[in-house]
């Protein structure tokens, strides 16, 4: 049983986060912000933007992407066929939970 993100669903080249930056549309929650855009393709696909202003250290950035590759695979049943670059907004120590609300409710505001 592999409950891993494949690598079809990830967004992994430049030229694709210039195209999302470009054309895609924000969308903004507490915690989080996502860009989205039609995909190229049937399925979603998601990328990650934690930048080093937000967290210092590389182990809480990638807790964070964790906690977002997690809550994209568990609603990319949900999401129709688009393009995601999640970034985190700020610097604010939160609950794990919370954060994850959050960012199941940005993934329903886009899926609409």
């Amino acid at each position: 049983m592999n409950l891993k993100l494949p690598q079809s669903m990830r967004i992994t080249k430049a030229r694709e986060y210039a195209r999302i930056f470009k054309q895609g549309k924000h969308t903004h929650g507490k915690f989080w912000q996502i860009i989205s855009t039609p995909s190229e393709n049937n399925n979603s696909t998601l990328g990650l933007a934690i930048s080093k202003k937000i967290h210092k250290r590389a182990v809480d950035r990638n807790l964070l992407k964790r906690l977002a590759r997690e809550t994209f695979r568990l609603n990319q049943d949900n999401l129709k066929s688009v393009d995601l670059v999640v970034m985190k907004k700020n610097y604010t120590k939160a609950d794990n939970r919370i954060l994850t609300a959050d960012l199941q409710s940005l993934f329903s505001k886009v899926s609409q």
